[in-house]
């Protein structure tokens, strides 16, 4: 798949330092998303959707090492922190620790995370926090992370993962596409009807990737209530036809 760079409606920003982190002027409550590594190509990836006006703010990137995402109440400090961790070399386990723990945040039941990293393939970690909100919880499997919260159901995720495992062999991107694809199929966000989600992202980058120029970047920001499907609008934007 060739470098992308297009957006719906407006561009945003894409960096943090060494790691590459994608940011919103306020937190990002998300839905579900997923996370992923790839040993063959060393991409490092990620795809989210959710009933919020941003959801891309909730995923940082560690080119070459891995990938987290910070959501429900989606702490900053913990998403920062976490790809801090991930570009010294840290486990997915130590690092979803680290930060779900009450000397790091007192409002860490209120929080969820998923975890994947490429020197740590067989032991992806995620974290889904009692206090978020129902339904809520994470799948885990080799190289891959789904989690979320505020489902119609826990089909959201199951359908995620199944996805994106039958999609083996194909590029990290489209299997990432293909993944919150099928969790929009099963109803996504349960606040947002049949619209499933009002933002959505899919990021991925290589080894050698800038910071500012992963190979695939599509940002899908908020749309209106009862508006188009930004699950749909980052397969037009991604390009090579729609699964809906």
């Amino acid at each position: 798949m060739p470098s992308s760079f297009r957006f719906a409606r407006r561009p945003s920003c894409l960096l943090f330092a060494a790691a590459l982190v994608l940011t919103a002027a306020a937190p990002a409550a998300a839905t579900w998303s997923i996370v992923a590594v790839d040993p063959s190509t060393r991409e490092v990836g990620s795809a989210g959707a959710s009933c919020t006006p941003y959801v891309a703010g909730i995923v940082a990137l560690a080119p070459g090492r891995g990938v987290i995402v910070a959501q429900a109440m989606s702490n900053a400090n913990a998403r920062r922190r976490g790809v801090q961790l991930l570009a010294e070399g840290g486990s997915p386990s130590a690092i979803v620790g680290a930060i779900s723990h009450p000397s790091f945040d007192d409002t860490y039941k209120e929080q969820q995370y998923g975890v994947a990293a490429l020197d740590f393939f067989d032991r992806p970690a995620a974290y889904t926090g009692a206090s978020t909100h129902a339904v809520a919880g994470h799948l885990l499997a080799p190289g891959v992370s789904v989690q979320g919260n505020i489902l119609t159901s826990q089909d959201v995720l199951t359908a995620t993962m199944d996805a994106f495992t039958a999609a083996a062999g194909r590029p990290l991107a489209e299997r990432l596409l293909l993944a919150l694809e099928a969790g929009a199929a099963r109803g996504g966000d349960r606040r947002c009807g049949t619209q499933t989600a009002q933002s959505a992202y899919l990021v991925v980058a290589g080894p050698d990737d800038a910071p500012r120029r992963p190979r695939v970047r599509h940002i899908i920001p908020g749309q209106s209530d009862g508006g188009p499907n930004p699950v749909h609008l980052l397969r037009d934007a991604f390009g090579g036809g729609a699964n809906r």
